[in-house]
């Protein structure tokens, strides 16, 4: 089963997409197999944190914003903050793999979306394999 979702950015550290994750797998009816999930942008990463540890998240935010402020000597010269996003997703995963057992997917926690770019509309996909 593959489902393309849309979503719109709001100011914050993510977006949590745990929720979009787990209706996806139990609507697919698999048992047991795997969900892969994929950011479908180059400015856009997906990192998993402990749940109900929203601070883990802004830390990471925050480091990436520190280790990779906007610059004007890309070799891309397109905007800067583009530059940025790009390559602070890079830093992130692109797609995270998640096992399905008894019809619920093992998340260990929430998923978000980082989104590195003044883009409001973002895409992902999820896959579910049994």
């Amino acid at each position: 089963m593959f489902v393309q979702k849309t979503v719109i950015y709001q100011e914050g550290n993510g977006f949590d997409i745990t929720g979009e994750i787990v209706r996806a797998v139990k609507e697919s009816g698999i048992k047991e197999g795997l969900c892969c999930v994929t950011a479908l942008s180059e400015h856009t990463g997906i990192v998993c944190v402990p749940e109900k540890r929203q601070e883990i998240l802004a830390d990471i935010w925050e480091d990436l914003e520190r280790i990779l402020p906007p610059r004007t000597n890309y070799k891309d010269s397109s905007d800067p903050a583009r530059c940025a996003g790009r390559s602070k997703a890079a830093l992130t995963e692109s797609s995270k793999d998640f096992i399905i057992h008894e019809g619920e997917v093992r998340t260990w926690g929430n998923v978000y979306l980082l989104h590195f770019s003044q883009e409001e509309e973002g895409r992902y996909a999820i896959t579910c394999c049994g």
